[in-house]
């Protein structure tokens, strides 16, 4: 599926790689999680990307800027040369890619069962159910349960103790060996956003592929 190989693209120094159900996974840790993400209303951040294969080595390297405004609403872009962009709106999870002229789209409530990367956006979602969840210090990893429909695992790394701690990383493994470490900056938590951000807009020309 076009949108698991690119969210596991676009979703160390930290370098827990995860694999299999996180030793001492409890309920406690998932509401602990909950709890911090309870009190993320929005976030923006510029962020740096590494992708990872199985051998460990380097295979791409990405800047862009990410926005979101839970429950539903999700913009991720990244920079020239490798230029890219997903917006979900909250019914729908739009892919652009420039370079090849074309769009995917998907339906969000679908998309959100097959990655936990978009569990960020949805404290509320029945997604949360298939996975595990493992607390050590400010590290949060969530691996997939047996009847998960995804075989991604996520951690996430916040910057401090607190309810309302930033984001600072996102580790994103595939399940087939490619691991991607995404660093955020200039992180804003909390703040209005531009409901454009969240809107996206069909360019003329391009190729739509409809995946609802």
């Amino acid at each position: 599926m076009k949108l698991l190989k690119y969210i596991a693209a676009t979703a160390a120094c930290t370098t827990i790689y995860l694999v299999n159900t996180p030793v001492g996974a409890t309920e406690a840790d998932r509401q602990a999680l909950l709890k911090r993400l309870h009190n993320l209303t929005t976030l923006s951040a510029d962020f740096s990307q590494q992708v990872t294969d199985i051998n460990g080595e380097l295979v791409q390297q990405l800047h862009g800027n990410m926005a979101l405004s839970r429950p539903n609403l999700l913009h991720w872009q990244t920079d020239a040369p490798d230029e890219t962009v997903m917006i979900a709106d909250g019914q729908n999870l739009w892919y652009y890619n420039p370079f090849v002229e074309q769009v995917t789209v998907y339906d969000q409530t679908n998309a959100v069962s097959q990655s936990p990367l978009l569990l960020l956006l949805d404290g509320e979602s029945g997604a949360w159910h298939h996975y595990d969840v493992k607390a050590e210090g400010n590290s949060f990893a969530l691996q997939p349960k047996p009847n998960a429909d995804s075989s991604q695992s996520l951690q996430l790394v916040f910057a401090e103790d607190g309810a309302d701690a930033a984001i600072t990383r996102i580790i994103l493994d595939d399940g087939q060996g490619q691991i991607s470490t995404i660093n955020l900056e200039n992180v804003v938590l909390n703040q209005a956003l531009s409901e454009s951000l969240f809107q996206f807009e069909l360019p003329d020309g391009v190729d739509v592929d409809d995946q609802r």
